[in-house]
């Protein structure tokens, strides 16, 4: 399959932290996927929008540890996707899993677009990409979340 980007507008940094490009294929997605949003259709929405005007901003992902992303579903339950299955059960810590916690909806839109890696923006900790979730959505709330 050949290389297909879906690049953003902040190529190198974004908010302070480097913007990397990775396979989509390498993400866990942690939100699972919405066809509508407060009754407004997203993610068709999304796709056109992602065809004719590109990514403004990075998807963000976090490099996590199954033990991480057990403590988060912990906390957040059905709200996020089902844990990826790759880690050894006997060192949760050894092994890390690109997730994304900004851009779980974009990140599925480009996969099925046909994009074989995206821009992603890496931020330290879980914690850390869902406050900055906000900034993220701002520019696109009337649009997208009838806010």
């Amino acid at each position: 399959m050949e290389k297909k980007t879906l690049t953003c507008s902040y190529p190198k940094e974004w908010q302070g932290y480097e913007v990397i490009e990775l396979p989509i294929k390498e993400i866990w997605r942690s939100v699972p996927i919405v066809s509508h949003v407060n009754g407004i259709p997203f993610r068709q929405r999304l796709a056109h929008d992602l065809q004719t005007q590109g990514m403004h901003f990075p998807i963000m992902v976090v490099h996590t540890t199954h033990l991480e992303l057990e403590r988060a579903k912990e906390k957040w339950g059905k709200k996020l996707s089902d844990l990826p299955f790759w880690y050894n059960e006997l060192n949760k810590q050894k092994k890390y899993q690109w997730s994304v916690w900004g851009g779980s909806q974009r990140l599925d839109v480009a996969k099925h677009l046909g994009y074989t890696h995206i821009h992603a923006a890496v931020l330290p900790n879980i914690a850390k990409a869902i406050s900055l979730q906000k900034v993220m959505r701002a520019p696109f709330a009337k649009r997208y979340y009838n806010e």
